[in-house]
């Protein structure tokens, strides 16, 4: 089976068991299916549950958040990843704070499935990796599967599972590729790590013995970091490990602490930009927590993974303050 193969049949799936699991955006109806055709059959066998739309991405995510505040269950999805840009105050000041502004009495269980990644030749603005502009906004899971997960089993847990808004990033270049099943692939080992939602991947040559490094990464960086390794391996005999993430946000912490102690070197892998993206708070999360023997360790200090409330003492809860500054630097004194 595809990659693209088993969203689509998972959207089938969900679809002919809950009338209330609708999908909304472009060009989505048959004969044409989605750009990508990832929603091609839906119209024609559920044809009330496709939603055809105009050409405005903010449009269609404010309807989609209406929708899931009135106990439906929409999946939106944005052409290319790119486009989240056009819908940013739908997502960032509606989605992932109604739940919180109102005390929990509003839910928004919407997903925003999206395509993210170049290996196209799309250009400029239908090749980039957007997701990390999201990683600082509370309230929204940002979930990303490889071909070495079931990206299916991942979106129906979020459509079904979570009544949190979620942002659902395919990696184009991946749908495809044939999904890596079972416990070996290319000479590789494949350890599959359950966390509380999802399953995280571990690939080892020799796993009964300490790798040279650890690769992090996640999505469609995936295969090249495998190819990585083994390439290295072959030519260098240099031993790399890769854990795969299936979450992007919320971080399995516990996880890469752990095999980032075990390994000692670490190589974090994204397809997007390395400022201000997702390699850079994996990198800080490992050497705050992770390699905690360093005598100058570089602590971090900023807002709480929480939006800001109205109320001033709560406020200061919540932001940077002198007090909460001061307690860093003496904390960091006395290590």
């Amino acid at each position: 089976m595809t990659y693209l193969e088993s969203i689509n049949n998972s959207l089938h799936e969900m679809m002919s068991v809950n009338p209330n699991i609708v999908m909304i955006g472009e060009d989505l109806k048959d004969p044409y299916g989605g750009a990508f055709k990832v929603s091609k059959g839906l119209s024609t066998k559920y044809p009330n549950q496709i939603i055809s739309t105009p050409i405005s991405e903010q449009a269609i995510v404010g309807s989609a958040i209406g929708m899931a505040m009135c106990n439906m269950r929409p999946i939106v999805e944005i052409m290319f990843g790119d486009f989240l840009t056009l819908c940013v105050d739908q997502i960032v000041n509606h989605a992932a704070k109604y739940n919180w502004m109102y005390n929990g009495q509003i839910s928004v269980p919407l997903v925003i499935r999206t395509p993210m990644g170049g290996g196209r030749g799309y250009g400029p603005t239908h090749s980039q990796s957007l997701e990390s502009m999201f990683l600082s906004v509370s309230g929204i899971s940002i979930i990303s599967p490889s071909i070495f997960h079931d990206p299916g089993a991942m979106l129906a847990k979020c459509v079904t599972k979570d009544d949190n808004p979620c942002l659902f990033i395919e990696n184009k270049a991946s749908y495809p590729k044939d999904l890596v099943i079972g416990n070996e692939y290319k000479d590789f080992y494949i350890q599959r790590i359950k966390n509380e939602i999802f399953e995280d991947v571990y690939l080892s040559l020799y796993p009964d013995d300490k790798s040279d490094i650890l690769i992090i990464t996640y999505g469609g960086m995936s295969e090249m970091a495998v190819e990585s390794a083994r390439k290295i391996f072959l030519d260098e005999e240099v031993s790399v490990d890769v854990l795969i993430m299936a979450s992007i946000k919320p971080l399995n912490i516990d996880l890469i602490i752990d095999r980032a102690r075990t390994v000692g070197r670490v190589l974090v892998l994204e397809e997007g930009n390395q400022i201000g993206g997702w390699g850079a708070e994996v990198s800080s999360v490992i050497h705050e927590k992770a390699f905690d023997t360093l005598d100058l360790p570089v602590q971090r200090l900023g807002a709480l993974d929480c939006p800001i409330p109205s109320c001033m003492p709560m406020e200061s809860e919540v932001l940077p303050t002198v007090k909460k500054i001061c307690k860093v630097i003496k904390k960091s004194l006395i290590n």
